[in-house]
């Protein structure tokens, strides 16, 4: 008898371990506070970009590189995870997106259609959401703090586009460009405005930015005061056009250092 009370203890334990192996798989695992921010960030991203494109509407190009934008930031790893968790969730977003994307590049869509499909576009992305992240995550303050930190990456990203400089690997001409066109605005008292050479990256650059401000304003606190003067600051530089560097600059200085001290990100 103690050998089969044995053999059943040792089937339960067994089958307990296959059941909880198979709620992982069916749920997904359960995701960082980097990764959580991350995916948060790309979501008020493709917000950014779909109500940019249909702000765009009568400059179809510009419409149509939104949604090129807005497409791109979600990858097939985001859409798999997703899955995961909500089939039907992840469904309607691709469909949103894709619905979305073709009323905007139809050429034929107005004002109405276009504002009608970011809403519903911003409804899925709620859904998507809830569905992904945890709600003590999604109200975590370090984890917003580190989509703050995403979205000036995310701008300053767009900048560097929006004046034609190359991908990171092939950035040191475009860089060399950059601190004579700096130098030459320093020797004219600072008064020269970059040269934008993509109008829709730069729209995308400070609209990140502003959405960035808008998110440290939820949670700034009473020694954060000059972390949110240094955004500002930020935002006025992209609205001047300022040279790269000197924007660059108030980020590795200033932003990202208080960033880290004031919400202990610690980020490199």
């Amino acid at each position: 008898m103690n050998g089969y009370y044995k053999f059943l203890v040792l089937g339960l334990v067994l089958l307990v371990g296959f059941g909880m192996n198979s709620n992982r798989q069916l749920f997904g695992h359960t995701f960082s506070g980097d990764e959580s921010a991350s995916f948060l960030a790309t979501v008020e991203m493709i917000k950014i970009e779909s109500q940019l494109a249909a702000d765009q509407l009568s400059n179809a190009t510009l419409a149509k590189e939104h949604v090129d934008h807005m497409t791109e930031h979600l990858t097939a790893n985001d859409t798999k995870e997703i899955k995961e968790r909500n089939e039907r969730v992840a469904t309607e977003l691709n469909n949103s997106l894709a619905d979305f994307a073709n009323t905007i590049e139809s050429g034929s869509a107005s004002e109405s259609d276009a504002k009608d499909k970011v809403s519903n576009l911003n409804d899925v992305l709620a859904d998507v959401v809830n569905a992904r992240i945890d709600q003590q995550q999604i109200n975590n303050v370090t984890v917003k703090a580190l989509v703050v930190n995403d979205l000036v990456g995310e701008g300053l990203e767009h900048y560097g586009s929006a004046l034609g400089m190359a991908e990171e690997s092939e950035t040191e001409d475009s860089h060399s460009e950059n601190k004579s066109s700096e130098s030459h605005s320093a020797e004219n008292g600072g008064n020269q405005s970059a040269n934008i050479v993509d109008e829709a990256d730069y729209q995308s650059a400070q609209a990140a930015v502003s959405r960035a401000i808008d998110l440290f304003n939820e949670i700034k606190t009473n020694n954060s005061t000059e972390l949110g003067q240094s955004l500002t600051s930020l935002k006025e530089k992209i609205d001047s056009k300022s040279p790269f560097d000197e924007i660059d600059q108030t980020v590795d200085d200033k932003i990202t250092p208080m960033l880290n001290d004031i919400f202990k990100l610690n980020l490199s």
